[in-house]
C-alpha cells in the first residue's frame, strides 16, 4: 500500500498524519502562531513511529487554503522541500473541504457548510455535500470570501439544512438572519485534523491529479496575497 504524509497548518490547529501500510498516525495541536516551532519534531515523531523516511513516501498532502497566511506558506514549503528532496509528488486540498470531510468522518453530517474567520470582517466559506459514492464531501459552489453580515441569497449557496463547522462561527451573532437560517448545527470548536485531508487526497493520487512540487498553489482568495508557483516566480524575473 502507498504512504502518504499529510500536513496541515491553514487553521489554528497545527497537525500532521502518516498513512503507512494503511495504518495513520497523527499529531494535533491547537496552538495557533505556533506552527513553525511544532511542525518538524510532529513530522519527527510520526515519520519514527512508522519506522520510515521520507523517501519511502508516494505522496506528501498539504491544506492548500484558505486559512492563515503564514500556516499555508509553512505548510506548502515544507511540502515542497520534501517533495524536491525526495522527488515525490504533492496533493493540495481546500482547507474548507477537509474541514467538511472531518465534519463528516467524525459526525456523520453529509450536508456542510465550513465557515472560518478571515480576519478584516470577513468569512472564508464553502459548502459540501456527501457524494455516496465516494463517501467523500462534494463542493456544492467554489470556496469564497464576504462579509460576515452577507444575505446569503447573494452568495451562490444551495438552499436547504446544513451542519456548519469552523471558527467563523464565533462569529454567529453577526451573521445576517438568512445565512444563520441554513445552518441547524454548528461546531464553532472544530480542530481540523491532518487526517481529515487524506481520503480526498487519496481519491486524488489515485486519478493521477497530483503536482510537481514547483507547481503548487495557495488558495487565499484575496487577489493581492495570491501565492505564485516557483514557475511563475521565475517567468517574472525573466521579465524584468
Amino acid at each position: 500500500m502507498a504512504n502518504f504524509l499529510a500536513i496541515e497548518a491553514a487553521s489554528d490547529s497545527c497537525s500532521v498524519a502518516l498513512s503507512c501500510n494503511g495504518t495513520v498516525i497523527s499529531r494535533v495541536e491547537a496552538a495557533p502562531r505556533m506552527h513553525s516551532r511544532l511542525l518538524y519534531p510532529m513530522l519527527n515523531a510520526v515519520m519514527n513511529e512508522a519506522g520510515i523516511r521520507p523517501n519511502q513516501l508516494d505522496a506528501v498532502i498539504f491544506g492548500k487554503g484558505p486559512g492563515s497566511f503564514t500556516g499555508l506558506r509553512i505548510a506548502a514549503s515544507t511540502a515542497q522541500g520534501i517533495g524536491f528532496a525526495c522527488d515525490i509528488p504533492l496533493v493540495g486540498i481546500s482547507t474548507l473541504q477537509a474541514m467538511a470531510q472531518q465534519a463528516f468522518e467524525e459526525q456523520q453530517h453529509t450536508s456542510v457548510i465550513s465557515i472560518m474567520d478571515a480576519r478584516m470582517n470577513e468569512l472564508y466559506l464553502g459548502q459540501y455535500v456527501l457524494d455516496e459514492k465516494t463517501q467523500l464531501m462534494a463542493p456544492q459552489m467554489d470556496d469564497l470570501i464576504c462579509p460576515i453580515n452577507v444575505q446569503a441569497d447573494t452568495l451562490p449557496l444551495t438552499k436547504g439544512q446544513y451542519a456548519a463547522c469552523g471558527h467563523g462561527l464565533n462569529l454567529w451573532e453577526e451573521f445576517d438572519e438568512s445565512l444563520q437560517s441554513l445552518i441547524t448545527e454548528q461546531d464553532a470548536g472544530q480542530i481540523l485534523k491532518a487526517d481529515s485531508l487524506m481520503p480526498l487526497a487519496i481519491s486524488l493520487y489515485e486519478q493521477n491529479e497530483v503536482l510537481a512540487p514547483e507547481n503548487i498553489e495557495l488558495v487565499y482568495l484575496r487577489e493581492q496575497s495570491h501565492w505564485k508557483t516557483i514557475k511563475q516566480q521565475k517567468q517574472d524575473n525573466n521579465k524584468r
